[in-house]
Parts: C-alpha cells; structure tokens; sequence
C-alpha cells in the first residue's frame, strides 16, 4: 500500500510514470468491468482509455488510493451508462451493420472510392498528431495490428500504447466536430475497424 501511495504523489506532480503503474495496475479490470456493460471489446477498450485520460488531467484532485480507484470505476460505469445511452450508440450499430455489408469481396466501384477517400482524410489528420500517437494510430487502425504486436514493433508498453491511442482518438474526435463533421466521427471509428484490412 505504501507504494501505491507513493505513486499517487507523484502522479500529482505529473509524472507519467506513476499514471503507467496505475493503467497496468487496473487497465484489466476496467477493461473486464466496462466490457460487462457493453459486450464490445473495442468501445470497453476505448471507454477505459478515455478514462484514464480524464484521471490525468484531474491528478491534482486524488486524494489517496482509495479515492483513485473509487474515480476509476466509477467514470468507468458512467461512460458505460452515456454510450448505451446516446443516440449515437444506436447509429453507430446501424453504421456497422451497413459497414459490413460494405466488406464483401465484391466491393463495387463507389465502395471502393468510399473507403479510398476516407482513408486518405484519416490519414491527413493522423499525420497531424503527435509523431508516438501517429505511429500508433497508423499501426493500430490502417496495418491492423493488436496491441501486442505495436509494441513488439515499437518496443513499448501496452499501457503506453492504450494511453497514445486514446489520446489520438480524442483529438481526432474533437478536429471532425470544429470542422462540422460530427456524422463522420462516428463513422470515423466504425470504419477503421471494418476497413482495415
């Protein structure tokens, strides 16, 4: 416990390190509780990243270990709870219903175009970000890699790499909305993961 302890003060005083140990610490049982609501690895994996990005920016408000792990489960449920019940949850399964008729083999002309074009406006945005977060979002969502094998090819840990992701969909995410592209941001994720292959 004391260790704990003493990663919560340095994690205040805003040293990454600290928010690695608590990402390795509970990123498996976030994970596991966020995936328990949602029955979707990617939104349980994307929700406790998110979450974790929230707990950095509030550092200075942790209080104790306790307290820590309290926040952690508890804007895990929560962002469980906002997702099953936006509007947007409902498209999105719509949107990967239509995505993955759009999968098939037999890809048309038009389709072909659909996804050439939003890959290259991906792409542009992505090479706007952070040169880690870039690597990661390209390896992660365009070559089709797992965590795993990102950090074998980029010799770095699973925390880091849930942690730059998280960061680079977020920013994503925001860069679509000022630019009026709220539709496409939903679509935004549901392709990279159909169409990356």
């Amino acid at each position: 416990m004391q260790q704990k302890e003493s990663y919560i003060h340095t994690l205040k005083e805003g040293d990454e390190t600290a928010l690695c140990f608590f990402m390795d610490h509970f990123g498996h049982s976030l994970r596991y509780f966020a995936f328990s609501y949602l029955r979707n690895k990617t939104d349980a994996e994307e929700i406790v990243s998110d979450v974790f990005v929230k707990l950095w920016n509030n550092r200075q408000k942790v209080e104790n270990y306790e307290s820590l792990k309290a926040f952690l489960f508890i804007a895990t449920k929560n962002a469980c709870i906002d997702i099953q019940r936006t509007a947007q949850f409902k498209i999105r399964k719509e949107e990967l219903v239509i995505l993955q008729h759009m999968s098939v083999p037999e890809e048309d002309v038009l389709k072909k175009i659909f996804r050439t074009e939003l890959t290259e406006l991906l792409l542009a945005e992505i090479n706007l970000l952070p040169r880690q977060q870039a690597q990661i979002c390209k390896l992660s969502f365009l070559d089709g890699l797992n965590t795993e094998e990102i950090c074998e090819t980029l010799s770095t840990t699973a925390s880091t790499v849930y942690y730059a992701r998280s960061k680079a969909l977020y920013a994503l995410k925001e860069r679509f909305k000022s630019k009026k592209f709220e539709y496409l941001s939903i679509l935004m994720l549901s392709a990279w993961y159909a169409f990356k292959g």
